[in-house]
């Protein structure tokens, strides 16, 4: 099993390695900085010495996404770092801590619309790679919604014919738990 330093490290480069794209996937529907402020939380996360790699995040990458992220990454450590809970339970505890925090739902386009699918075949006993599955799906369904969250819904149609970059980030946090249990 992956150790939750080893994770966090392999998420930095997966993050670093994918910047510029969540930037110019973010341009289109945000501010244009998704992936800056994943690889700057990312970043505190694998170099924290001491304490949660989740928190070192949440604090370093700030904002509303920041927060959101870092509640996914909380559990994902967690779930590293303990035997005791499966996986399912972990991330549906963060999905329901998202969708309070973020007042989201599936539909609203978000990083709700890859996580809730994951979530719900992880419970019905999928693997993780049926689960990655979903959340990609889930992803693609993001192209022609309409925002009714976030910077998204300010823009021009809504965001309608673009991906959502936090939907594409929680598909790159799930593959990265390749071949842990569930």
């Amino acid at each position: 099993m992956t150790t939750a330093p080893a994770y966090f490290d392999q998420m930095l480069e997966v993050f670093a390695a994918d910047e510029a794209r969540l930037n110019t996937l973010d341009a289109a529907i945000g501010d244009g900085d998704h992936g800056t402020t994943m690889r700057r939380g990312l970043t505190a996360a694998a170099n924290a010495q001491v304490g949660s790699k989740a928190k070192a995040f949440m604090r370093a990458s700030g904002g509303a996404s920041g927060t959101l992220f870092g509640l996914l990454l909380l559990e994902i450590e967690g779930f590293l770092s303990s035997s005791e809970q499966k996986l399912d339970v972990r991330l549906g505890r963060a999905l329901e801590r998202i969708q309070d925090l973020g007042q989201a739902e599936p539909g609203d386009k978000s990083m709700v619309d890859a996580l809730a699918p994951a979530v719900e075949v992880l419970r019905q006993k999928g693997g993780l790679e049926a689960a990655l599955a979903a959340a990609e799906k889930g992803r693609d369904a993001t192209v022609p919604m309409k925002a009714r969250r976030g910077r998204a819904r300010y823009v021009e149609h809504a965001g309608e014919g673009h991906v959502d970059p936090g939907a594409t980030s929680v598909c790159l946090i799930l593959a990265g738990l390749d071949g842990e249990g569930s």
